[in-house]
């Protein structure tokens, strides 16, 4: 019986170091391929691009697909990329990364990472492409799969196939691009992967992606007093998350100009009013693109007399006595101090997934306009309080979620509070999933 005991705990011991290999194996990696096309968009033969049973299958003339999805609103800069590829005989494809979208042709901007078993092309799978070329002896065999692996870190390259590295390049601070292909150098861009002639079948999956530089977060601020310090304690203390303050002086002035935009999330905690055209345009168009946002608290009141920016939050607190879709709503009310108990209501979303029901110290709010189709993830049974105080936006180009708590120092202090919001950042980031 001892020895049935002992040889048990031994499988139970092994399994569980089997576990968390796997575990710390697939850390930090987010899928970008889901088995359909959904956040991919192809450039001139969209034909060229379908799926299988959960593969990705690149057949066709000359086009390319680009991710578009959430993740990182599609802009990568230092990352680690893996996907596993089969080629057929006589085939070419190829991975590129740092492009962006352009409807036709080769894309100009950034490096490919070539993939070529027995295609006539000498340069052949594994090299990045005209820059450090494996010639004529490719590491895959046609009809097997294959793991395609890239690391970028500044201006380090690596590639590995099946685990053994075919390019480790850094790019010189003298380096010339090959000829005809200025566009190809360190920078910033997206996933694409290339349908290069009508004659290659190239299959692909588990295409997934690991940023190494933090989330950029801009947290604006403004119109509203809070508690400073312990506020931006909510920031603090994550590898993954990186954060600037944008107290806004003229209420919107972080949108008037956007040419240089770089953040992944932003996160509103302003109660500011005043936005011009140009600058709702130009908030407008960072969503478009991909700009994740997460609006808490007193941003519920914000811009009240901008109309999108209420579908956009899916909410508004009334300032004033108004009409809204033909509704008449009072001034909404508001009350300090109270002991709220909070349902998880979505015990599925990556937001609030393992969640439990928790009691938080905290301003409620009623009397708030809410769209229609939010979906919510948290409720209140506070008598004073609406009932929904955290949902999301059913938004197809970047991801939204707002989450009505977070007054002051007793509500940020809260460890189910912190982790929402920290939830909310990486969701709305695409890293969470």
């Amino acid at each position: 019986m001892c020895k049935r005991i002992v040889i048990l705990l031994a499988v139970c011991a092994v399994f569980a170091a089997c576990c968390n290999a796997q575990s710390s194996k697939d850390e930090g990696w987010i899928s970008l391929f889901d088995g359909t096309l959904n956040g991919w968009k192809a450039s001139e033969k969209p034909g060229s691009f379908t799926v299988k049973d959960g593969v990705l299958v690149v057949n066709g003339p000359r086009s390319h697909l680009y991710y578009n999805g959430p993740v990182r609103h599609h802009s990568f800069k230092d990352f680690e990329f893996r996907a596993d590829v089969m080629t057929t005989k006589g085939s070419n494809s190829g991975l590129y990364f740092h492009t962006q979208f352009q409807p036709d042709d080769w894309p100009a901007q950034g490096f490919e990472c070539q993939v070529n078993t027995t295609h006539s092309d000498r340069k052949k799978t594994g090299g990045l492409y005209n820059v450090v070329d494996v010639m004529d002896n490719a590491p895959s065999q046609d009809n097997q799969w294959f793991n395609y692996y890239i690391k970028v870190e500044g201006k380090h390259v690596i590639i590995k196939i099946d685990g053994k590295t075919t390019v480790d390049w850094t790019q010189p601070d003298n380096y010339v691009p090959p000829k005809g292909m200025p566009g190809r150098k360190i920078g910033q861009g997206t996933i694409a992967i290339q349908g290069h002639d009508p004659k290659s079948l190239v299959y692909f999956k588990n295409i997934a992606i690991k940023p190494l530089d933090p989330i950029k977060a801009v947290v604006v601020t403004g119109g509203h007093d809070f508690e400073h310090d312990p506020f931006f304690k909510l920031f603090q203390g994550y590898q993954d998350l990186q954060y600037v303050e944008a107290a806004q002086k003229d209420h919107s002035e972080l949108f008037e100009d956007i040419s240089n935009w770089n953040y992944d999330v932003i996160v509103l905690y302003n109660m500011s009013q005043n936005i011009s055209a140009k600058r709702q345009a130009n908030f407008e168009k960072l969503l478009a693109d991909g700009v994740g946002l997460v609006a808490l608290h007193h941003a519920e009141g914000a811009f009240n007399t901008w109309e999108d920016y209420r579908q956009i939050i899916g909410a508004r607190y009334p300032l004033k006595p108004q009409q809204i879709d033909g509704k008449q709503f009072a001034t909404g009310t508001y009350e300090h101090g109270q002991d709220m108990n909070i349902k998880v209501v979505d015990r599925e979303h990556p937001i609030t997934r393992g969640l439990s029901d928790f009691a938080i110290h905290d301003e409620v709010y009623k009397g708030i306009w809410f769209a229609g189709d939010n979906h919510v993830l948290l409720t209140t049974n506070h008598p004073k309080s609406d009932v929904t105080v955290c949902w999301t936006r059913p938004t197809s180009d970047n991801r939204v979620v707002f989450l009505q708590l977070g007054h002051d120092a007793a509500a940020y202090a809260n460890p189910d509070y912190r982790e929402l919001v920290v939830r909310s950042i990486r969701w709305a980031a695409g890293d969470l999933n």
